[in-house]
């Protein structure tokens, strides 16, 4: 079983590309800021055996559509935002991803680019004290007339660059856990704003544009059951790929082996909730074995971003004890 990580992002939203701005014009940070720190976490990885890195793209759409461009609230509809303009990704965007491909490349770990997180499709948040707005982008999945647009303006330029390194891609997502944004008849949420049959035919149309690519398409379903509920196979993914938070108590075999290879795409780093299979064995190393004895092809901790350790009850924790674990699974020892 391969193992990776999910680095996922340095800046969430702005890890590519010119940073946001203030309205004074204040940057609120460096441009990829990640790029001052990245060869030295790489060979970390490599050194440990990691074999994949997961890193989210546009995320929630912050510096995607800003100023004029960025959405609106539709008048018509209270709560729901209209994202009108469909902007092209700049030159500057495309040249950080290249820039990180090939540090990638050179460490020989590969990448699993997630193009957007299901926030993206959230109801519009502005920004206070910037011509920004988090959200609101769901017309990209749910108007077909805009959805060929970001398919044209921003993801297949996305896979232009990947094609320049064929070898360094893992798989391409198009979304992550698009449950979360989606009206799938589980449960009411104001949240829910984008239809089943919307998401299903953005998901099909973009997996067919990287199936043509040559690369391996895939989401990263928030839950195992969404895989055969949503017919992961038939929308034309060929990576599967479910994220596991101790939903449900005992982890599933893995159930689509005859459909391609399938990862869990994100599992907690830290203790955080135990792992009922595993009785008192609760360090990494074993949760690893418990997944590869499951079936799985791959597994991905989450995450690298230490931020994430500082918060109440962390799902992260990317200690020294925890790389010994990681290592000593890919290791065999």
């Amino acid at each position: 079983m391969q193992v990776g990580i999910n680095y996922a992002w340095r800046n969430y939203a702005w890890d590519f590309g010119e940073p946001p701005a203030s309205d004074g014009g204040a940057a609120w940070g460096a441009r990829a800021a990640w790029s001052a720190t990245i060869e030295e976490e790489l060979r970390e990885f490599k050194l440990l055996g990691l074999a994949v890195l997961r890193w989210f793209l546009l995320a929630d759409g912050t510096t995607y559509g800003i100023g004029s461009q960025r959405p609106v609230p539709d008048a018509q509809r209270p709560g729901q935002w209209r994202f009108h303009e469909v902007p092209s990704l700049s030159d500057s965007w495309l040249d950080d991803l290249t820039r990180l491909l090939a540090s990638c490349e050179a460490q020989q770990i590969q990448l699993l680019p997630s193009i957007i997180d299901f926030h993206f499709c959230f109801p519009g948040v502005s920004v206070a004290g910037a011509p920004l707005v988090k959200c609101g982008r769901s017309d990209v999945v749910v108007d077909p007339h805009k959805r060929r647009q970001f398919f044209e303006r921003v993801v297949d330029p996305i896979i232009a660059v990947c094609q320049r390194f064929p070898e360094t891609i893992y798989a391409l997502e198009l979304i992550n856990e698009p449950e979360w944004c989606t009206d799938d008849a589980t449960y009411q949420s104001d949240k829910k704003v984008v239809p089943l049959a919307s998401m299903l035919e953005f998901i099909s149309e973009g997996a067919a544009r990287i199936n043509r690519a040559g690369f391996r398409s895939t989401v990263g379903f928030a839950k195992h059951p969404s895989m055969k509920a949503w017919d992961a196979p038939g929308l034309g993914l060929t990576l599967h790929q479910w994220h596991y938070y101790c939903d449900p108590e005992l982890i599933p075999d893995n159930d689509m082996a005859g459909h391609g290879p399938c990862i869990v795409g994100e599992f907690p780093s830290a203790r955080w909730h135990a792992w009922r299979e595993l009785g008192d064995a609760q360090d990494t190393r074993s949760r690893l074995a418990l997944l590869a004895g499951k079936g799985y092809d791959g597994a991905l901790l989450w995450s690298a971003n230490r931020e994430e350790e500082k918060i109440a009850d962390p799902v992260v924790e990317w200690s020294e004890r925890v790389r010994d674990e990681v290592a000593a699974f890919i290791a065999g020892r």
